[in-house]
C-alpha cells in the first residue's frame, strides 16, 4: 500500500481532500508514478524538469506558504503512514520512533499531536493499533511510537528513527538560539532503516539555516540527496480565500511574499555566516588571556543600569600584526548595583594599562561620570550599535579574529540578524530581541582595534595657506640656521634646475 492508496483507504485515514499540489509532492517523495497533470505540478514546484520514477527520498524539505495544510495534509499523513503502514525489521526489543519535532512554542507540537491521535482514533482500523497514549507519545502495538516535542537537542539523540520530521523548522529556538543544524546532525545519525526518512516542513524566514540551505543548494537541481518542494498558499491550498489573501498583500505586502507565496526574506539575512564566527572562535585558549607586557589593550563597554533586561558587557583586545585578539569579555546580568559593578570593571581594566574605554554612542552623561569616579576616561564610539557589527563583519571575513570559546557571545553573534534599507545603510539587530550585549562588545573592540588600517588621513580641510608655506620653508631648510635666507637664495645655491 504506497501512502496516497492510505491517506485515502477509508479504512485508514479516508481523506479525498489533498490538493492536486500535495498529492503530487507525497507521491514524488515516495518516486510513486505521476499522472501528466501531476508532472507539471511537479516542474513547478521543485524547479526540476525530469521526475526520478521510483528514487524515495530520505531527505525532503517542503517551503510552503501558511495554511498550506503542513501539519494537517504532510506532516501528520507522513507520520501516520510510516508509523503504521509500513513493515518495520525491528530487533527484539527495539522500539522504533517516529519523531515529530515542532518549534520551541509547545502549542505548534501540540497542534501536530491532536491531528496525530485525531486521525488514528477516528480510523477502524488504526485505532486497534493504539497501546497507549501520553500527552507526548503514541504507543503502537507494532513496536513502534510516534513521538511530538518542541524543539531540543536531547530529545533525538539515542533513537532508532524510522522517519523525522521537523515542523516549522526555520523558527526552530532553543533559548533564543537557532537550533536547527544541531538538532539535524544529531538526527542523521539515528536514522537506522533503510527507508528511514528527514522530512522538514517549513514556511520560509530569512536566507539562512537548514531549509534555506537546502533551497540554496538542491532546488531546480538533478541531485541524490534532497528534493526541494516550494509552493504558495493558493497553489498548496486553492480553497483559502482570494479575497483575504489580496487583503494581506495589500496590507503588508513583504510579509505576504514571505508567508503566503513561501519566497525567502531577501531584506534579511545572517550578518555573520556561522562557519565565519566558528573560524574566529579558538578553543584552544582560555577563555580570558593573561596580560602581557608592552602590549596596548584597547576596552569597548556597554553599559547598563542593572534593573531592565540588558547586562552590563565589556571586551578587552589587542593586536598581534593583523590579527586582533579579543583578550577577554565579560558581562554581568540584571540585576546589579550599576556603581559596583563600575569599580569592579575599572580595576579589572586598569591591570590591562587601560585608561580610557569607549562606549554606546548614545550612553548618558551617568557612564562618563561612574567612569571618571574610578580614575577612567569614558569615550562615547563615533559609530552605532548597527555600524560596529558592520565595520567588524571584514576582519571576520578575512579571517583575522581571535574570539574565546565562549558560549553566550557566540551564539549571539550567530543570532544578529542584518536588515537592508533604503539608501544603502544596512541595520543589525538580534532575532525576536534576544540580548547582544557580549556581540556588541566583541564588535566595538574590533572596530577600535581595526581603525587607521585603510591608512593615515592628511586633514586636508584644516591645512591653511600659510601652513603650507611654512612647511615647504622647513622642509627646503629655508630660514634655519645654516640655511637658505629665502626661496630665492634656496633656487641661486642648491640644485634647482636654471
Amino acid at each position: 500500500m504506497n501512502i496516497i492508496q492510505f491517506i485515502e483507504d477509508k479504512r485508514f485515514l479516508n481523506d479525498k481532500t489533498l490538493s492536486l499540489a500535495q498529492r503530487t509532492a507525497l507521491t514524488a517523495v515516495y518516486g510513486l508514478p505521476l499522472t501528466d497533470e501531476e508532472l507539471q505540478v511537479f516542474k513547478e514546484i521543485t524547479g526540476l524538469t525530469r521526475y526520478p520514477v521510483g528514487c524515495e527520498w530520505e531527505e525532503a524539505s517542503f517551503i510552503l506558504g501558511r495554511r498550506s495544510g503542513k501539519s494537517d495534509k504532510i506532516a501528520s499523513n507522513i507520520a501516520l503512514y510510516e508509523a503504521c503502514a509500513r513493515k518495520h525489521k525491528l530487533s527484539v526489543g527495539q522500539v522504533g520512533v517516529v519523531m515529530v519535532v515542532a518549534s520551541e512554542k509547545k502549542r505548534q507540537a501540540k497542534i501536530v499531536f491532536q491531528y496525530i491521535e485525531y486521525k488514528l482514533r477516528r480510523s477502524p482500523v488504526l485505532r486497534k493499533m493504539i497501546d497507549n497514549i501520553t500527552q507526548e507519545c503514541i504507543s503502537l502495538t507494532n513496536g513502534v511510537e510516534i513521538q511530538v516535542y518542541p524543539c531540543s537537542i536531547g530529545r533525538v539523540r539515542g533513537v532508532s528513527l524510522i522517519c523525522f520530521i521537523a515542523d516549522e523548522v526555520a523558527f526552530w529556538k532553543h533559548e533564543g538560539k537557532d537550533v536547527d543544524s544541531e538538532i539535524l546532525d544529531s538526527v542523521r545519525p539515528g536514522l537506522d532503516f533503510d527507508y528511514s526518512k528527514c522530512i522538514k516542513i517549513s514556511t520560509p524566514y530569512m536566507m539562512r539555516g537548514e531549509i534555506y540551505q537546502d533551497y540554496k543548494q538542491f532546488y531546480g537541481k538533478p541531485n541524490d540527496d534532497v528534493i526541494v518542494f516550494q509552493g504558495s498558499t493558493k497553489l498548496f491550498n486553492p480553497t483559502y480565500s482570494e479575497k483575504k489573501l489580496k487583503k494581506l498583500k495589500k496590507r503588508k505586502p513583504l510579509t505576504y511574499r514571505t508567508e503566503h507565496e513561501a519566497l525567502f526574506r531577501t531584506d534579511l539575512s545572517a550578518m555573520y555566516e556561522p562557519a565565519m564566527i566558528d573560524r574566529a572562535m579558538n578553543p584552544d585558549r582560555p577563555l580570558e588571556l593573561p596580560v602581557l607586557p608592552d602590549v596596548e589593550y584597547k576596552c569597548f563597554i556597554d553599559v547598563a543600569g542593572g534593573g531592565g533586561r540588558d547586562s552590563f558587557a565589556y571586551a578587552i583586545g589587542h593586536k598581534e600584526k593583523e590579527r586582533i585578539i579579543v583578550d577577554l569579555i565579560r558581562s554581568r546580568p540584571p540585576k546589579f548595583n550599576p556603581d559596583e559593578v563600575t569599580a569592579q570593571c575599572c580595576d579589572l581594566i586598569k591591570t590591562y594599562g587601560i585608561s580610557r574605554v569607549y562606549g554606546d554612542k548614545f550612553s548618558g552623561d551617568w557612564a562618563s561620570n561612574s567612569f571618571n569616579k574610578n580614575d577612567i576616561e569614558y569615550e562615547r564610539s563615533e559609530k552605532t550599535k548597527s555600524e560596529l557589527y558592520l565595520e567588524a563583519e571584514s576582519p571576520f571575513n578575512t579571517e583575522r579574529v581571535d574570539i574565546p570559546n565562549k558560549e553566550l557571545a557566540i551564539n549571539q553573534l550567530k543570532n544578529l540578524i542584518r536588515k537592508a534599507r533604503s539608501g544603502g545603510k544596512d541595520s543589525v539587530d538580534t532575532d525576536s530581541g534576544q540580548p547582544e550585549d557580549e556581540a556588541n562588545v566583541i564588535a566595538g573592540v574590533i572596530y577600535l582595534l581595526s581603525k587607521g588600517e585603510e591608512g593615515p588621513t592628511c586633514g586636508w580641510s584644516e591645512v591653511t595657506a600659510d601652513d603650507l608655506r611654512e612647511g615647504t620653508r622647513h622642509a627646503l631648510g629655508i630660514g634655519d640656521e645654516g640655511g637658505f635666507r629665502d626661496f630665492e637664495d634656496w633656487k641661486e645655491k642648491s640644485r634647482y634646475p636654471k
